[in-house]
């Protein structure tokens, strides 16, 4: 497995949390999340998506905490999951 330096965690209402700029794995909101982008270094990431329970697999101070999926109807959990992939996600203020 390779060390995650950072992650970007996508949630329905068009909000992301940014790992480590906005706080820490643990800090971030446990519900709702839609897709996690794992950064391992500056030119490698990996996407989880479409889960009921994701899991921080990196080293985090405190504890590998659990955040919980989102149920949505299938269009909108793709226009998500495009707008991720291609980097295209407008971030909410």
């Amino acid at each position: 497995m390779l060390p995650i330096i950072g992650a970007d965690i996508f949630y329905p209402d068009g909000s992301v949390y940014r790992i480590p700029d906005d706080g820490t794995w643990a800090e971030a909101p446990p519900f709702g999340v839609q897709c996690i982008v794992y950064y391992h270094d500056r030119d490698l990431k990996t996407i989880s998506s479409g889960q009921d329970y994701y899991y921080f697999l990196g080293e985090d101070e405190d504890g590998n905490e659990i955040k919980v999926g989102l149920y949505m109807d299938e269009d909108t959990y793709y226009r998500i999951i495009e707008k991720v992939v291609d980097g295209k996600w407008v971030i909410k203020p």
